[in-house]
């Protein structure tokens, strides 16, 4: 008999961070959480594991076949580009340079790695971090890193792979990524914000630059047009010829309100008009997807270009898929090449019609499979799984799928439901599950922490309520997610789930979420009296607050005086409606998050605990933890003992 997938479970659940395959070797790489860099013989089923630092991330075969390449944190030298050479089994720091070094990306004649580092390394002194920060422009902190120094820029440096000479390629207060080599590696591109405001934050351009010039600069080749550098980085490719770079940008045609689409454009390196490539239809909204439990295909590449046949190949959302579409070359309409209940996140190079790209299922976490790109029926071969010991040890719980027209017609809302694993008899309580933005959405990934829930006796419920991408634009209106409309296609859901699974009590539901999430968790919680039980996660509860302290400032303009606009913000904050909230209520928060800052909790605590004194409300603080859950193992424990507690007790 399987063992139940506990919390220990969960936290200790393998993640990957890239994989790279080399066909003609049989061999591929990929760099795990719990196993470090391990580097696999296909047809001997051989594989080693590659000790040199920790946290590997990012392995890439050299185009030679003599080298592996990774990025690992070194003792005394910090985040390095590290080399193995296949040959000997030796592996060695390449690089040593003061920042943190990331996506090494190897030249076509395999001499040189190309890659990012998140300091500039120059002579001048880095600035104390407990002097006086100076405060004139916008955007001057982000979630997770602080307070924005002069000299903290993402930078691209250039590195001879036999004498491990490093050259910087980019100065001064810009930054610098997502870069790549054309065919002949005399050109390279990158996307850059040398041409932008601090207060465009997400405003990238994209730039080439030619190494046989004496002093080669960054040359713009974009106007007018944001390229796709958030929330789902976009690493442009070069053309078969090297005469264009194709690159992920902010659709300018897409009318929706809030976070547009992306779409495909073509950018001739000489100049020009850009060519857009990908025409919208029902089947592929854009070209990027951002979903919100997908937790694979990290550090690999959205978009690949077959030398072969000029054919590009990306990963879109689609009715909660992270699908596979092929736009042949000459074409201008996309085509699912690989969809199902499935989700794809990244993609590796391709080698003789074939590709490597990494998938996950509802039932099974992220693995690696062969693509015949010719012929997409044949089977595919799994070159690496994460979590083997869970498959192999645990009972894992199913999901099941449904979909139903919201109240007013406008849309179609997708929901899922995993049962507790082997439940026969009785009812389970269950809990709604809210994901963040409002713009990801929920696909048929694994996901560990529902997984862990669903072992203890709980129903999960998630769903994809308007304001959620990967249905269309009617549906990604994001003004749909405060208006009122998500909130009633929430509750809808959970009447269709009990109304399909009569497995669930009615009477023992709770509702949870983070971010936006923990947002809608704090309006149900004043609006509504469906469930026992909340949980807020990271949340928004006063948008005063947000304006003035999160990363992401608040605007004023639009309103008749800037009264009106502070009124406003008080009618649509969930902590004006704090004296509605009389069910027991647990906030759960970072110390330095920064896209919701702390404050957000103690003023949402303080106003429930004030109009409800014998109310039990509970705030727990995280240190060290930014917009996120925490990092740490032993402090990720503690803050999910406190989620099972506080449901246990109460539903």
């Amino acid at each position: 008999m399987k063992e139940p997938f506990t919390l220990d479970r969960c936290i200790r659940m393998e993640q990957l961070s890239g994989a790279d395959w080399l066909k003609r070797e049989g061999l591929v790489a990929f760099a795990s959480g719990t196993r470090g860099l391990v580097l696999r013989w296909l047809g001997r089923g051989d594989e080693l594991s590659i000790s040199l630092g920790r946290a590997p991330s990012f392995p890439r075969f050299s185009p030679d076949g003599r080298y592996l390449s990774f990025v690992a944190t070194v003792p005394e030298k910090g985040r390095q580009v590290c080399l193995y050479d296949i040959s000997t089994g030796t592996a060695r720091p390449l690089t040593s340079i003061p920042g943190a070094a990331m996506e090494p990306i190897w030249s076509p004649d395999s001499r040189h790695l190309l890659f990012a580092s998140s300091q500039e390394s120059t002579d001048r002194p880095q600035p104390d971090p407990d002097e006086p920060v100076v405060i004139e422009d916008f955007h001057y902190k982000v979630d997770g890193a602080g307070f924005i120094r002069p000299d903290n820029h993402v930078q691209l440096y250039l590195c001879d792979v036999a004498s491990g000479e490093t050259r910087q390629l980019t100065q001064g207060t810009s930054d610098w990524m997502h870069h790549n080599f054309s065919p002949d590696g005399h050109l390279i591109c990158a996307c850059g914000n040398l041409h932008r405001g601090k207060e465009e934050s997400i405003g990238f351009d994209l730039y080439v630059m030619d190494l046989r010039d004496e002093n080669p600069e960054f040359r713009q080749i974009s106007e007018g047009l944001i390229m796709v550098s958030y929330p789902n980085p976009v690493r442009p490719v070069f053309g078969r010829g090297g005469e264009e770079v194709i690159m992920a940008v902010l659709d300018p045609e897409a009318q929706v309100n809030g976070y547009p689409p992306a779409a495909l454009y073509a950018f001739p390196v000489g100049g020009g008009e850009p060519r857009r490539l990908l025409d919208r239809d029902g089947e592929c909204y854009g070209c990027v997807q951002f979903p919100y439990n997908a937790f694979c295909g990290r550090d690999m590449d959205k978009i690949q270009l077959d030398p072969e046949t000029g054919d590009v190949y990306f990963v879109c959302g689609y009715n909660g898929t992270g699908a596979l579409y092929r736009l042949k070359a000459g074409d201008t309409h996309a085509h699912i090449l690989l969809g199902g209940k499935r989700v794809i996140h990244g993609l590796g190079c391709i080698q003789d019609g074939e590709m490597l790209i990494s998938e996950g299922l509802a039932d099974r976490p992220e693995h690696g499979l062969i693509l015949n790109l010719r012929d997409p029926e044949s089977g595919m071969p799994c070159l690496y799984q994460a979590g083997e010991d869970v498959l192999r040890e645990c009972e894992i719980a199913t999901t099941e799928d449904f979909f139903f027209d919201t109240l007013d017609h406008e849309s179609r809302v997708h929901g899922f439901v995993m049962l507790p694993p082997g439940h026969r008899d009785g009812k389970v309580p269950g809990i709604l599950y809210i994901h963040g933005g409002p713009h990801p959405f929920y696909t048929y990934g694994f996901t560990a922490e529902f997984q862990a829930l669903a072992a203890r006796g709980y129903a999960v419920l998630f769903c994809n309520p308007r304001g959620s991408s990967g249905y269309g634009d009617v549906h990604l209106n994001t003004q749909r997610s405060t208006d009122g409309s998500a909130c009633t296609d929430l509750l809808q859901f959970v009447d269709e789930a009990l109304r399909r699974f009569p497995q669930i009590d009615p009477d023992r539901l709770g509702a949870t979420g983070g971010s936006y999430g923990g947002y809608m968790t704090n309006w149900l919680a004043g609006h509504t009296k469906r469930f026992r039980a909340y949980i807020t996660q990271r949340s928004v509860a006063s948008y005063l607050i947000s304006y003035a302290s999160s990363d992401m400032q608040g605007e004023s303009a639009g309103y008749k005086n800037f009264e009106e606009f502070m009124v406003e913000q008080l009618r649509v904050s969930p902590v004006s409606y704090a004296e509605n909230i009389d069910r027991p209520f647990l906030i759960l928060h970072g110390e330095d998050d920064l896209r919701c800052p702390v404050e957000e909790a103690h003023q949402l605590f303080v106003a429930v605990k004030d109009t409800h004194p014998d109310l039990p409300v509970r705030l727990v603080i995280y240190p060290k933890t930014a917009h996120d859950q925490p990092r740490d193992p032993e402090m990720l424990r503690h803050y999910y003992k406190e989620m099972y507690a506080w449901f246990d007790r109460y539903l």
